[in-house]
């Protein structure tokens, strides 16, 4: 990719030899990072053309029937680049909705997208929104004999391959946006077409980055940790609960599925956060509930150990479209890391060979996009009352203005 001259130093392609070097100034200077001035979202001499508001739209993929919203152009008689856009783990929808908490980031992002000229296409995944379960409501079972890819990946393929074929789309200028495990589906597929059209470019927006067992065994043995530190849990049972995680995962990856039916839980008169913690490991890690298989909280299946088995950072050098990586520095779920194989997002970003990716870290943005300023905000639910991070805004406008201006 080539540098645009007034982009500032901090989002330059980091080559692959320097990530881990350049990765403490960057972080010891989030606060200066502010006050840079960050270009207008999709700013070119020529207005783009304008993108419509949401159509609800079908799509198949195998046996599903996915429900997405489309934004398309306007004026079909002049085509304009089009983005999928992938979503990220748990129980979100297109939109990045749960029951439990509303945080429009897909929406906020389509808005994004429409500001600078960009068709787009976002749906609900497998066993979420309208799309639900589909052809596997009334026998959930029937989804433990199918693996990641059918039920996750080929998904992205057909989104592609419909957002391709749709009225004033250019075929030739096909984007990729994923979010969390989204982003990290998204260099997967990036690297591995089968059915889909050529893309133009990539956009890994706060991407999973490492195997996603190694990323939820850490969370948790974290948070465990905490309690210990707080007084809330005893050491000798975090270090129960640790090592009986650390044996599921053993399992996941030796074992091939279908998996005997896991044993009793080691702390059967387990209280208050113990017994919590507890059970969100049984369910998590020796889990096989089809239902929450496929919005990834079980992930003692078939398709739980394919979605292991997936390594960001050894897709990355794979990778030869622009592509743009971000990561918040006051995200938690998928840090910035410190350059180190697994440490986060730097090390997928380091991974690139020279000028296809950009790597931005943008500051004060947590993991739902939210610019959360000065202050320390731990919760989603807390996190929604912050704006969308306007850094992030004008990054996306920046990346996708080379595909807008021809």
């Amino acid at each position: 990719m080539t540098e645009r001259a007034a982009r500032p130093w901090w989002s330059r392609p980091i080559p692959r030899w320097l990530g881990a070097l350049v990765v403490a100034a960057v972080l010891g200077l989030a606060g200066a990072v502010v006050g840079i001035a960050l270009s207008t979202p999709g700013a070119s001499s020529a207005r783009p053309n304008a993108i419509g508001p949401d159509q609800d739209v079908e799509l198949v993929s195998g046996d599903v029937t996915f429900h997405a919203s489309f934004r398309g152009p306007v004026d079909t008689a002049q085509p304009v680049p089009a983005v999928v856009i992938v979503v990220g783990t748990g129980a979100v929808d297109r939109n990045g909705d749960a029951s439990t908490l509303a945080t429009r980031a897909y929406e906020w992002l389509a808005d994004v997208m429409s500001a600078n000229g960009i068709a787009s296409l976002r749906y609900d995944k497998l066993g979420t929104g309208e799309t639900g379960l589909g052809p596997y409501t009334d026998d959930p079972d029937a989804l433990l004999a199918l693996g990641y890819d059918e039920l996750r990946l080929q998904p992205i393929r057909d989104a592609l391959s419909f957002v391709a074929a749709q009225p004033g789309i250019d075929p030739e200028r096909i984007l990729l946006l994923g979010h969390s495990e989204g982003g990290a589906d998204s260099l997967f597929v990036a690297t591995n077409l089968k059915t889909a059209p050529e893309l133009a470019g990539l956009l890994l927006i706060e991407p999973a980055y490492a195997q996603i067992l190694d990323i939820v065994t850490s969370q948790f043995a974290q948070q465990i940790e905490g309690a210990v530190a707080g007084g809330a849990m005893t050491a000798e049972d975090a270090a129960t609960l640790i090592d009986w995680m650390a044996d599921g995962v053993d399992e996941i990856r030796s074992g091939t599925p279908p998996y005997a039916a896991p044993g009793p839980v080691p702390l059967p008169d387990a209280t208050d956060i113990t017994a919590v913690y507890q059970t969100t490991i049984a369910s998590n890690i020796y889990g096989s509930d089809p239902a929450q298989m496929v919005v990834t909280h079980a992930y003692r299946t078939l398709y739980g150990k394919q979605f292991d088995e997936i390594v960001p950072d050894a897709l990355s050098p794979l990778v030869r479209v622009p592509t743009l990586i971000t990561c918040g520095s006051k995200d938690f779920n998928t840090p910035c890391g410190d350059g180190s194989p697994g440490s986060g997002v730097i090390a997928v970003a380091a991974g690139f060979v020279d000028d296809v990716a950009d790597f931005v870290i943008i500051p004060d943005m947590v993991h739902i996009l939210r610019d959360t300023g000065s202050s320390d905000v731990f919760q989603p639910a807390d996190q929604v009352a912050y704006p969308f991070s306007l850094a992030l805004e004008s990054v996306i406008g920046e990346f996708v203005a080379q595909f807008t201006t021809r």
